[in-house]
């Protein structure tokens, strides 16, 4: 079977390949959008985590034809393992996963163990699986994690799939600049890098007893190009802004015991909006599940009301102690968004304000993981690359410009976020970085 990428262009699969992208669990991902909201910013956005799953499995096969051109045997049977697992690794994604998962913490994260273990217990890519007798292997290819640290039977199998730097980073770094319009993209020498040492995925900075420029100047290029998609398509306002919403209405509906998360296998983008709104019988107009999602669907969104930065809280500490209580769903940040609501009432004398026009949107610390890539030094050792003894003053900047686009956002309806931010600077007796517009 061959299928036309707008990314890779032609990609070739093999018959059992062929039958495993058809199963329903890999079609079911054609309705995931792989960026979530962020067509509501940049409207290209539309792909998905199934066009991201068939590109990831053909870059893994790139990177092994590079393994083998570097002295590492691989049979048939592996490769043809690999493949499919990149064509599987994102089954457990549910609709806006990230937003849900990362982001608000309603759900535990998609790739755990027990998620896999599920879906591939039954159903058609189960059954298939059984009967090819690759069940078992893809299985521990998928649910074991950190293969760089703990001991497991042939870790670079699953390197190449799920890694710092693997077939998935870069399939989604290339297919997100491809449909946001941003003009990047990385050189495809890095796939030249690849081998295996030790039973390990690594990437070779040795050659002829010299570093090899080249490959560290192209990791570091990727690296600020992670960054780059972070600061301006993962992490843009108006698509943290939606994300939100849709995980306030999820919440809602999650905490009146409406949703669970395996009703989300069930659904996907369009669908789960539906569910939320109650069709075919709506859910009443002043409801604030269905008030979110209308919005979303129609782009009325809520907007920075108030903003923290890094740059304003005076130490980590600090910063670590607004995640702990309002990045996940706590009582304290229902209970904080209760009494925004509740004193924004009592200025405007508006009584319809609810649920819907105030979300507190705090991220967590995140850290630039793909700095942590296995290499191979000038002195045979593999090493971490942001570890010492080779790590150097670039690799810092990038991580710590990264660790600095933590915000907490207060998203507010565009008619009271002026009030709204007054109100948040005296209840968290900070100056907001942002002034918003009136209306």
């Amino acid at each position: 079977m061959i299928i036309r990428d707008p990314v890779h262009g032609d990609i070739k699969f093999t018959k059992t390949e062929a039958e495993v992208i058809d199963c329903l669990e890999v079609q079911r991902l054609r309705g995931v959008k792989q960026l979530g909201t962020t067509y509501l910013v940049y409207p290209g956005a539309l792909h998905t985590r199934f066009d991201h799953s068939l590109g990831t499995s053909y870059l893994s096969k790139i990177i092994m034809q590079s393994i083998r051109k570097n002295g590492f045997e691989i049979d048939n049977e592996t490769e043809e393992i690999v493949s499919i697992a990149g064509i599987i690794h994102d089954i457990t994604h549910v609709p806006y996963g990230h937003t849900f998962e990362d982001e608000r913490k309603i759900f535990k994260r998609h790739d755990k163990s027990e998620n896999f273990i599920k879906i591939l217990a039954n159903g058609q890519i189960g059954d298939l699986l059984n009967q090819l007798g690759y069940k078992t292997k893809l299985l521990k290819m998928l649910t074991q994690k950190d293969p760089t640290i703990k001991s497991r039977e042939d870790p670079w199998m699953g390197q190449i799939i799920n890694d710092t730097i693997c077939s998935d980073l870069l399939d989604y770094i290339r297919r997100d600049c491809y449909f946001t319009g941003i003009n990047k993209n990385y050189d495809d020498r890095v796939f030249s890098y690849f081998i295996v040492e030790d039973g390990k995925l690594v990437l070779n900075f040795l050659k002829n007893k010299m570093e090899r420029s080249d490959a560290r100047s192209e990791v570091l290029h990727l690296l600020r190009l992670r960054f780059f998609l972070t600061e301006r398509v993962y992490f843009h306002h108006a698509k943290l802004s939606s994300g939100a919403m849709i995980s306030k209405a999820v919440e809602l509906a999650v905490k009146a015991g409406q949703l669970t998360r395996e009703d989300l296998y069930k659904l996907n983008d369009w669908t789960l909006f539906r569910f939320l709104i109650g069709e075919p019988d709506p859910k009443p107009v002043d409801s604030p599940i269905r008030k979110l999602i209308e919005r979303v669907q129609n782009r009325q969104l809520l907007k920075r009301a108030y903003v923290l930065s890094s740059a304003t809280l005076s130490s980590r500490k600090s910063r670590e102690n607004f995640i702990q209580k309002f990045n996940p769903p706590t009582n304290e940040r229902e209970q904080v968004e209760d009494m925004i609501i509740d004193r924004l009432k009592n200025i405007t004398k508006d009584k319809t304000i609810n649920k819907a026009d105030v979300i507190i949107h705090c991220l967590s610390s995140s850290s630039l993981k793909e700095a942590e890539v296995l290499i191979k030094n000038k002195e045979r050792k593999i090493v971490q690359l942001n570890v010492r003894p080779h790590p150097s003053a670039d690799i810092k900047v990038i991580e710590d410009a990264y660790e600095d686009l933590w915000r907490m956002y207060v998203f507010a309806n565009p008619k009271y976020a002026k009030e709204v931010g007054k109100i948040c600077e005296e209840t968290f007796g900070r100056d907001s970085e942002y002034s918003p517009k009136k209306g």
